[in-house]
């Protein structure tokens, strides 16, 4: 190899191995933030027209592209309350009780049947802190409530994944090439 060329190419090189980096690596560029976004989902399992089970799950979603438009939505939950539970315990229940009612309400729903069992899910995505705006007990029903703030977004139907996922990867890509001139 010529004389000339030897010296352009390990700047070159270098350069290319250090964007490889930021793109495989972003741990690497970026201090962790904490989890901030969510996935959550909740699946109502029934047989024979008889509710079998209920399930609420909520996975951290830091890689979650499928989330269209945020927005910040007052949601209500309430539990029947005893006498013998912590006002820490109430408030996780009725908390609980608002992400369901919000994802009842706002999330997307999907529904699989076989036989005479079908499950319906609803699913979304939500960005912490939850913020509560009101709790209280309500001796009338018996009941804990609460009122929380959320900022949350429905999962966007299947046939635009593709073109989120796209838009995710570019708009990675270009923070984490800012974040190298940082």
């Amino acid at each position: 190899m010529p004389k000339f060329l030897k010296k352009p190419i390990i700047p070159f090189l270098t350069s290319i191995v250090l964007q490889l980096i930021i793109i495989f690596a972003p741990s690497l560029t970026c201090a962790d933030k904490g989890i901030e976004l969510y996935y959550i989902r909740y699946d109502v399992k029934t047989s024979k027209h008889q509710i079998v089970n209920t399930n609420l799950i909520m996975i951290p979603g830091e890689n979650e592209f499928r989330a269209e438009k945020f927005s910040i939505i007052d949601t209500y939950g309430a539990i029947y309350a005893t006498s013998n539970e912590s006002e820490n315990t109430l408030t996780q229940f009725a908390k609980e009780n608002a992400i369901i009612e919000l994802l009842r309400k706002n999330g997307l729903r999907s529904v699989k049947s076989k036989d005479y069992d079908t499950v319906v899910s609803y699913e979304g995505a939500i960005k912490t802190p939850v913020i509560i705006i009101d709790k209280g007990f309500v001796k009338k029903n018996n009941t804990y409530f609460v009122k929380a703030q959320v900022t949350f977004s429905p999962v966007a139907f299947p046939d635009k994944w593709k073109n989120l996922k796209t838009k995710s990867r570019i708009k990675k890509f270009f923070s984490n090439f800012i974040s190298f001139f940082k």
